[in-house]
């Protein structure tokens, strides 16, 4: 990763590459939402719905690169076992307008939260927030912020902070510049430490984007409540390699919301 990326704090087409596959179509049972950021930019939204009476809504903050149409392609059992889905399509991606930055994308995820909970669809259920990858960093800086209304969080492949996975993705001759130049927006371990609802954290120990040692650190930093499942496969591919296993594991996650 060169060191004109990871010193920026940017979205951009090394970091976070934008996949143009999708035509950012609905998917079935879906509510397209636009809701407006701090600084006057429309976000999309999607509420994906399943056939019946959903169980518990999942807040999913999706790993960066493409759009909600593919992402949610991917979340299709959680929808099938009963789960409604809230997505946010990141700023610059798809059909959302303005730049990402990770501040930026921090407070849309707080306005989309916001929304969410003061849908009468959504309150009087359990709410998970689920974070892949990049989306792992929204998920616990969102749980770290509202405890109260998060009942579960689920994060899959996140890295620690920004800091240490442009640290990490740096050849090793620029490591030291990048990690004395590199700002952090907010740190993972350290908000982890004020999620104090259960928690799920996945990490494949094969995984070539985020090191498995990172699953570790935030997991040792997760307080109490916590549960680590260790995989195999590729980047934040657990619904795609293990999708029964996974799906059991957030049914079981969302029983521990009413203890």
């Amino acid at each position: 990763m060169a060191l004109s990326v990871v010193c920026g704090c940017s979205f951009d087409s090394t970091f976070f590459p934008v996949d143009e596959r999708s035509d950012g179509s609905s998917i079935a049972n879906q509510e397209d939402i636009l809701l407006m950021s701090a600084d006057g930019h429309s976000i999309r939204h999607a509420l994906i719905k399943p056939q019946s009476d959903p169980k518990a809504t999942v807040l999913v903050f999706h790993g960066s690169g493409s759009t909600i149409s593919n992402w949610a392609k991917l979340l299709t059992p959680l929808v099938e076992d009963g789960y409604q889905l809230f997505l946010m399509e990141y700023r610059g991606f798809g059909t959302s307008e303005g730049s990402a930055s990770h501040e930026a994308v921090a407070l849309d995820a707080h306005t989309a939260f916001l929304y969410l909970i003061g849908r009468e669809d959504v309150t009087n259920r359990p709410l998970l927030v689920l974070g892949q990858s990049y989306g792992g960093q929204l998920a616990i800086n969102v749980a770290a912020t509202y405890p109260e209304e998060v009942d579960v969080l689920i994060t899959e492949g996140a890295f620690t902070s920004f800091q240490d996975i442009a640290v990490y993705s740096t050849p090793w001759i620029g490591k030291p510049f990048t990690w004395a130049v590199f700002r952090n927006p907010y740190r993972s371990t350290e908000l982890i430490k004020e999620a104090s609802m259960p928690k799920l954290i996945i990490h494949s120990q094969d995984d070539e984007v985020v090191p498995f040692f990172m699953g570790e650190e935030l997991f040792e930093q997760a307080g109490s409540r916590k549960e680590f499942w260790k995989i195999n496969g590729q980047h934040a591919d657990a619904l795609v390699d293990y999708p029964g296993e996974f799906v059991s594991r957030i049914n079981h996650m969302a029983g521990l919301a009413h203890n």
